[in-house]
Formats: C-alpha cells, structure tokens, sequence
C-alpha cells in the first residue's frame, strides 16, 4: 500500500501545543502525531461512523427515486 500525503494549516494555539508535545519527546515528529492523532480518533468513533454509513446507505435504499433494487 503506498502512502497518502496531505498538506494540513494548523491554528497558532494547536500548533504551539504540537511543538510543544514534539519538544517534550512525547512524539519524534510532527508526521507520527498526526499518524497517532488520526489513528486514536478513527478507534474511538469507529461505532459511530459504521452506524452513520449504514444509515445513510439505508436512506440511500428506501428513498432514492433512482434506485431499483435489481443493481441495474
């Protein structure tokens, strides 16, 4: 799999507190924060994504005026 990159723009008070985690040796970089950031938050809303994706795929189902149901 290759990697995806991403350019991101930070605000001034979580920037500092990045620099701030890296400075301390909490991360070695600004990449592995990030990684780690996105990582813990897909774990923890995990559930809730998998329901809003259902939901919507459900929705999608019953109501779109397109849809037939035989895949065509």
């Amino acid at each position: 799999m290759t990697e995806t990159s991403a350019t991101i723009q930070l605000p001034p008070r979580l920037a500092e507190q990045v620099k701030t985690h890296i400075q301390e040796g909490w991360f070695p970089n600004l990449n592995a924060l990030i990684i780690e950031a996105l990582r813990r938050y897909l774990e923890t809303h995990q559930g809730e994504l998998t329901e809003r994706f259902i939901r919507e795929d459900v929705e999608w189902g019953l109501h779109d005026k397109e849809w037939t149901g035989s895949g065509n």
